[in-house]
């Protein structure tokens, strides 16, 4: 590598889910919910707990809201299913633009959360996928919020100044918080 180049940042994408086929598979459930958004990804880091292993993919394709990829090097399906239950990581350069109000996981986790009314509530520590809306992990010391990341919660995401404005509906942050019970 030259000098002045800089290896890609890896960010989270998916998640590994099992083995496809008998030809060393693997299927990958992308966080953004559009495999189609990976098909031009040639790199993938797989990592859990204190593993990491890299691979190329050879061909990869969109199998309803799963990516299928066949990397370089895993031909069969036993090896394919030790792969099963990793976290799938990629250069973020693969990453579709997005529109202006559009904002990737990985540039929410670590900001600021305030309320409308002026209340911090910690950091984004992570966001979870669920079958709904995706709900945001906001951490301060010995609390966690679990809030809805749903356009009529958020209000304003500004990177730039490391915030994010949220409007919670009542009660929603008092489900949440051990000394209002």
């Amino acid at each position: 590598m030259p000098a002045n180049s800089k290896k890609p940042d890896y960010i989270l994408v998916g998640k590994s889910i099992k083995a496809q086929g008998l030809k060393g598979e693997v299927k990958i459930l992308p966080f953004s919910g559009v495999p189609d958004d990976l098909l031009t990804a040639s790199d993938f880091e797989l990592r859990r707990e204190h593993e990491a292993w890299n691979f190329k993919a050879a061909k990869s394709r969109s199998q309803g809201r799963y990516l299928v990829v066949k990397f370089v090097g895993v031909d069969d399906r036993d090896r394919a299913e030790t792969l099963a239950g990793f976290e799938v990581w990629a250069p973020e350069d693969v990453l579709p633009e997005l529109a202006p109000d559009e904002f990737y996981w990985h540039e929410m986790e670590g900001l600021r959360v305030v309320t409308v009314d002026g209340r911090a509530l910690g950091r984004v520590a992570s966001l979870m996928a669920t079958g709904g809306h995706d709900v945001l992990v906001i951490k301060d010391g010995g609390y966690e919020y679990l809030v809805p990341a749903a356009k009529e919660i958020i209000v304003k995401i500004d990177v730039q100044n490391d915030i994010l404005v949220i409007d919670p509906p009542p009660g929603l942050l008092e489900i949440n918080d051990p000394d209002a019970l």
